[in-house]
């Protein structure tokens, strides 16, 4: 019986650590994403730039679309700045209107 009540306790014992590993990863994947959300940069350059974050164990994925070139890298930055973000998957799109001096002489003539 002795073996039995082992593993038992062994199954029980594992499901718990697992079960509070996954809890604190998802605590983190939180602060990640709520720290990006209220950062500096995001309420004040990023702030009309429809800008999704997703962290999942630190791999934090940005989604949506900026108002200008520069902001992808800006928000990319920022976020790989964070405590414990482990790398970004930046798949965000450019949405604005290109400077009229990137304008081909094609697109002059007709």
């Amino acid at each position: 019986m002795d073996s039995n009540y082992m593993k038992i306790f062994v199954a029980v014992t594992t499901a718990v650590l697992f079960a509070s590993v996954s809890a604190r990863a998802s605590e983190i994947d939180g602060r990640i994403e709520s720290s990006a959300n209220q950062s500096y940069v995001f309420k004040t350059y990023l702030k009309n730039d429809a800008i999704k974050i997703k962290s999942e164990d630190g791999v934090v994925t940005l989604t949506g679309t900026v108002s200008e070139e520069s902001h992808k890298s800006l928000a990319k930055e920022t976020v790989a700045g964070l405590p414990g973000v482990k790398s970004v998957d930046n798949q965000l799109e450019f949405k604005g209107e290109r400077p009229a001096e990137n304008l081909t002489l094609a697109q002059h003539a007709g």
